[in-house]
């Protein structure tokens, strides 16, 4: 093996600085950078400097985000903006270029990919989908990324992103983690979960392969979160809305963690306030129903005491597709089949629909019980679940099932069970309607707004016994089930492209129409 294809980690770190510093360079020169120096550490050190002298004494704050970024291969905090600032305003160039360095370290020591290049985004559309990228869980943010994006990506100019190992910044994705995002329905197949870019080889070991990290940096573009952000992160996203000149967009799913904290496992609680922090200087949040813009509004409306406006909060709800009632099952061979959809936990009031399908079992009432869900927290309810199947009642926990497994099972129910507590917008009820089965939900907050179309017998779902008598209504009522059947017939809806079209329109559009008028703006001062 030569020299030429043989090369340390810290020459390949020197060489990435150099191009991450050059990048920046061609943003914030006038006339032209330096030129090239052939000695990558040189040549940075070169770059460096003209940067400094560039910034001088009254650095403009978007400015040194960029340069921050540049020496560090992640997204610096507020705090490191303004002390970056600090140090610019109060010291000599070369002090500058010496204090900026060790600040660049310490950021990249903890944050930073030095071994990445990185490209920078101007003008254009970032999405951190991280979650979705990485992992094969497919549940309510899940699905509605995995629907949203393939129709953003058909029609408008959108760069993918997930996070890097460090959570310093975002990156670009893979072929796998973009299959799981774009194409999910035929790359569910053999997906081992994939954490995306290597790991960074330590300092002395030899790199033979090109450096494939590279790190999306966006100058004066949107950024949009359309699932909630890994933990970690909110402090350099709220940056990103504040310091980098680039407008940050999000969805609203809902504000669970703090409204119901009671409901959720405590940790939750404190990842959503910091999720919050970054919230505070987004510039739009289109909520996903009209009860979970409600919630986002309520934090906007607190923000003027620290001085701040907050962004503007709206709501498009989600897609109500029309029922395909010629492809349904209307009415089930054999025992009827309960369906109940959503993730074990206890706001979803599972141990509410375990104990009404016990009294009513006790009745002499002759009907299965099927629950699909994901993720989950607390023991309750599997416990109860498993003391049911024991004493030989019908019950069926599903917990990985696939498309398909759901798909039938809405088919083949008699009708379905959504009794939450609070929701952000209730995927389950929308699916089972499109699948021509009535649903039991609740009558408040979004599921109500879902409601109005019909199919629906709406509960107060912290009564058992509204769940109770809803349930044997429609086990023992077949004409009743056939009113609601006929009331899902005729609901109107409307699909993932519409719904993709709206929220483009009023979320992003806009904030990109900003940057652009800023940019030409400033280029004609």
């Amino acid at each position: 093996m030569t020299r030429a294809t043989e090369i340390s980690a810290a020459e390949s770190a020197r060489f990435a600085l150099a191009q991450r510093l050059r990048s920046a360079a061609d943003l914030l020169f006038d006339a032209g950078q330096p030129g090239r120096v052939e000695d990558p550490a040189d040549d940075a050190a070169t770059v460096l400097d003209a940067l400094i002298r560039q910034l001088g004494d009254q650095p403009a704050a978007d400015q040194v985000w960029l340069v921050l970024t540049a020496l560090a291969a992640a997204y610096p905090t507020r705090d490191e903006v303004a002390q970056a600032r600090r140090i610019l305003k109060l010291e000599t160039t070369d002090q500058a270029a010496i204090e900026l360095l060790d600040l660049g370290l310490a950021l990249a020591q903890d944050h930073g990919e030095p071994l990445s290049e990185m490209e920078v985004l101007t003008h254009g559309v970032l999405v951190d989908v991280d979650h979705s990228a990485k992992h094969d869980l497919h549940t309510g943010i899940q699905r509605v990324v995995r629907n949203l994006l393939p129709e953003w990506d058909q029609r408008h100019q959108v760069t993918l992103a997930v996070w890097t190992e460090s959570g310093g910044a975002l990156r670009l994705l893979d072929d796998r983690e973009t299959s799981r995002v774009l194409d999910w329905s035929s790359s569910t197949a053999a997906r081992p979960d994939h954490q995306g870019a290597p790991v960074s080889p330590r300092d002395g070991d030899v790199v033979t392969q090109p450096i494939r990290t590279r790190i999306v940096v966006p100058w004066h573009s949107v950024v949009a979160l359309v699932e909630v952000p890994p933990s970690g992160v909110s402090d350099r996203l709220a940056s990103v809305g504040a310091w980098s000149g680039s407008r940050l967009v999000a969805i609203g799913y809902d504000a669970i963690p703090i409204v119901s904290a009671d409901l959720v496992p405590p940790a939750d609680a404190g990842k959503f306030v910091r999720y919050l922090t970054a919230l505070k200087f987004s510039s739009r949040i289109a909520g996903i129903s009209a009860a979970a813009a409600t919630e986002m509004q309520g934090f906007v409306e607190m923000l003027p005491t620290q001085g701040l406006v907050g962004p503007q909060v709206f709501s498009v709800m989600l897609p109500d597709p029309p029922a395909a009632i010629a492809d349904t099952v209307i009415a089930a061979v054999g025992t009827p089949l309960v369906l109940v959809v959503g993730s074990h936990e206890p706001r979803k009031n599972h141990l509410a629909v375990l104990h009404c399908a016990e009294r009513l079992w006790r009745d002499g009432l002759n009907f299965r019980l099927r629950f699909i869900g994901g993720s989950g927290w607390g023991r309750d309810f599997p416990r109860r679940a498993a003391d049911l199947v024991a004493a030989g009642r019908p019950v069926e926990v599903l917990k990985a099932a696939s498309d398909e497994i759901l798909e039938r099972s809405y088919r083949e129910a008699s009708f379905s069970v959504f009794p939450s507590i609070h929701e952000g917008y209730g995927l389950p009820v929308v699916e089972s309607l499109s699948f021509g089965t009535p649903v039991i939900t609740t009558r408040y907050g979004s599921t109500a707004e879902i409601a109005v179309g019909g199919g629906t017998l709406t509960i107060d779902p912290r009564e058992d016994a509204e769940l109770f008598t809803a349930m044997r209504t429609l086990l023992t009522e077949p004409e009743r089930l056939a009113v609601l059947r006929s009331e899902i017939a005729g609901r109107g809806g409307r699909s993932w492209a519409e719904y993709a079209e709206e929220l483009w329109s009023r979320l992003v559009e806009p904030e990109l129409g900003a940057v652009r008028t800023e940019e030409d703006t400033h280029a004609d001062q």
